[in-house]
């Protein structure tokens, strides 16, 4: 369960509004005021600062000053960072686009699940920061969560399963994302310092003929991550939880079969049971008693 504690200042205001403190979503205010502010163009400011120079460039101040205002005036909307930061990664959730069409088998939604995930992350880059920070997640978060879901739970994955599934997905999309981006800034630095100690050093120790495999795989380049790249690489996830799901149903249908194997066994042993009684050792068949 994520929480989210509401300020001290915004504890405060709330109880002089004679409102329970609640969280993000209850605690902020929608109205506007003549300044022109609100919600949606506070946090909008946020997400640019975010996208343009990092997560850790992120504040209140920063904000107000973009906005010709005063970090007092954005309180009245956001009583914290924290709250900031919540709302920042609902509004990037909201650009998941939705199938046009209802998919019908578990690769597809997977596949459309991590596709998004990755046109997401990839525009902006501190979601994955924000996620790693136990947010509260809003209305935008767990509508999809809900949509991967229940379009599970159609294709028969259980709740258990599909959520185990899910977690994989967002290890593997992370980690090619911070892959990518990597890259690019590698590709950057290099445009502003080229390193030459550290490939000659490389070069050297690869030239002992001791590391085949990687001098082979150093030849051949590194692939690049990029749209070929990613659905191979999730190809390859997707058939790994293949795998995971035909063992799954091995278990289960093995376990049913011990089930139905155990009730006929009683089944037989209530019926022979009727048939044949037991007699007492001192009432024997022919009548006759034990002396």
């Amino acid at each position: 369960m994520y929480t989210v504690r509401v300020s001290k200042p915004a504890v405060i205001r709330l109880k002089r509004q004679g409102r329970g403190v609640s969280a993000t979503w209850d605690a902020i205010a929608n109205d506007g005021d003549d300044s022109g502010l609100t919600r949606e163009r506070i946090v909008a400011a946020g997400i640019a600062i975010a996208d343009q120079d990092g997560l850790a460039r992120v504040s209140i101040r920063k904000i107000a000053a973009q906005l010709a205002s005063s970090p007092m005036s954005l309180y009245h909307y956001v009583p914290s960072k924290r709250e900031l930061l919540n709302l920042m990664l609902d509004a990037a959730n909201a650009v998941f686009e939705w199938p046009a069409r209802t998919i019908t088998d578990w690769r597809g939604v997977l596949r459309h699940f991590a596709w998004e995930s990755r046109r997401c992350l990839k525009r902006h880059p501190w979601v994955n920061q924000l996620r790693a920070s136990d947010p509260e997640y809003g209305p935008e978060s767990i509508r999809v969560l809900e949509w991967l879901l229940t379009s599970l739970s159609r294709v028969g994955l259980d709740l258990r399963t599909a959520i185990r599934v899910i977690g994989v997905l967002y290890v593997f999309v992370n980690g090619f994302v911070a892959a990518e981006g990597s890259e690019s800034s590698a590709g950057k630095r290099k445009e502003r310092r080229a390193s030459v100690n550290q490939p000659a050093f490389a070069n050297a120790i690869l030239a002992t003929g001791k590391y085949p495999h990687v001098k082979r795989f150093v030849e051949m380049n590194a692939e690049v991550p990029e749209d070929r790249g990613f659905e191979r690489a999730l190809t390859i996830v997707l058939n790994g939880v293949a795998s995971e799901i035909k063992l799954r149903g091995t278990i289960a249908a093995s376990k049913q079969g011990r089930k139905r194997g155990s009730h006929r066994y009683a089944a037989r042993d209530t019926h022979r049971d009727k048939t044949f009684p037991t007699v007492s050792p001192r009432e024997p068949r022919n009548g006759t008693r034990n002396e």
